[in-house]
């Protein structure tokens, strides 16, 4: 099968976190390394983390990225998503519903929908396979804090897309930004977390250098700023998604941090108001 992106193996790697870097799953990496031991991860090893048979699209704006998994069909996606299969296959027309390619990337429309009265303007949207318990966990703090902040929450029936507020507490992740390396990673608890390909700003307007954090959050704010922003405290910069995929890796904001619009939803759904935020030159 030929492969269109490599990654070589680090100490302390776990299939669980290279499959997070790559938004696939470990199923998918086995699938494509079928030599590898997932117990004993040679260090140094280069290994196939996509396929060039099912590389992701871009989504636009409006619609949500998802990789099929094994086992998945459109009705079952369509049922998970809250939508229908027409609709998937407006939304995608080049797939075959009959063929279905594991890891393959889709994209699902989304119904727009006001945001909450949020007064500490920390939004969360969920994503398939969220419970509450996970969501407090991540933002350590409880299940019934979530359900006061949010009092029409049903808690057995989380819809995908579905925008909640989260109330306030301190961050167990810190962001940093490497301007020259144009990358972004995470940090939870002092270990790497994630990782993502930026755009910093061009030698006439740069993204400022310091230690800052985030003071808002906005969900479809439009335009050049994508699918999500999240504000610094730097004021008038944000970390955000972008009209111009192209521009990912290179010098060519205004001095704000692009990101490709799915990985800015996923930062933003880990990233509270509060968070730490590192920019190095």
């Amino acid at each position: 099968m030929a492969c269109a992106q490599f990654y070589i193996i680090e100490e302390g790697d776990t299939l669980f976190s290279i499959a997070a870097l790559y938004n696939t799953t470990p199923q998918n990496i086995l699938r494509l390394n079928p030599d590898l031991d997932e117990n004993n991860l040679p260090v140094g090893e280069r290994i196939c983390v996509i396929s060039a048979t099912a590389q992701p699209v871009r989504c636009p704006l409006g619609t949500l990225p998802y990789n099929i998994n094994e086992g998945d069909t459109l009705a079952s996606i369509a049922a998970a998503f809250g939508t229908n299969v027409e609709s998937l296959l407006i939304t995608n027309p080049d797939i075959d519903p009959q063929n279905l390619i594991v890891g393959e990337r889709i994209c699902i429309s989304q119904k727009f929908q006001e945001p909450p009265m949020c007064p500490t303007r920390n939004f969360y949207v969920i994503r398939r396979g969220d419970t509450l318990r996970a969501i407090a966990a991540a933002f350590g703090i409880s299940v019934d804090e979530i359900i006061t902040q949010n009092p029409l929450l049903n808690p057995r029936n989380l819809t995908v897309g579905q925008i909640i507020c989260i109330p306030l507490a301190p961050s167990p992740i810190e962001i940093v930004v490497n301007i020259s390396a144009k990358r972004l990673t995470v940090y939870k608890n002092g270990s790497i977390f994630r990782e993502y390909i930026v755009a910093t700003g061009k030698p006439e307007t740069p993204t400022p250098i310091g230690n800052f954090e985030v003071v808002n959050k906005e969900i479809d704010p439009g335009g050049p700023y994508g699918t999500r922003w999240l504000g610094l405290s730097a004021r008038g910069y944000g970390i955000h998604g972008t009209n111009n995929p192209a521009s990912i890796g290179q010098a060519a904001s205004n001095g704000c941090i692009r990101m490709y619009n799915e990985d800015i939803e996923a930062l933003f759904d880990i990233t509270a108001v509060g968070t730490p935020v590192r920019i190095l030159p």
